[in-house]
């Protein structure tokens, strides 16, 4: 990634802001501003860099896809081990997307 410093320094704002915005999952009542934020956040992203989104594009289209199950299954009043297995599966996607963060972070 050919970057200038203004452009490093704004990536570097806008992955920390992508880890902060996905460390909790989403709730029924934030869910579509978590995904609106995660969204304008990628695409800031890729407007300084092709490479990083393409980078972050598939494993944060799967956190979106299992913040959305997790406040489905709540949504539905589902049995707490099922809520607890969707907040499992979505951290565990999260932890991917914070390496890939820290992978970028050390370009």
């Amino acid at each position: 990634m050919n970057l200038n410093e203004e452009q490093r320094a704004k990536l570097s704002v806008l992955l920390y802001q992508l880890g902060d915005q996905l460390k909790e999952p989403p709730t029924i009542l934030d869910y579509q501003d978590w995904k609106n934020n995660v969204d304008y956040i990628m695409q800031e992203i890729r407007d300084i860099s092709d490479a990083a989104y393409y980078k972050l594009d598939d494993l944060v289209t799967e956190v979106l896809r299992l913040g959305e199950e997790h406040v489905y299954e709540i949504d539905s009043d589902e049995p707490p081990n099922v809520v607890a297995r969707s907040a499992e599966l979505f951290y565990t996607q999260v932890s991917y997307v914070t390496s890939e963060i820290n992978s970028l972070k050390s370009l």
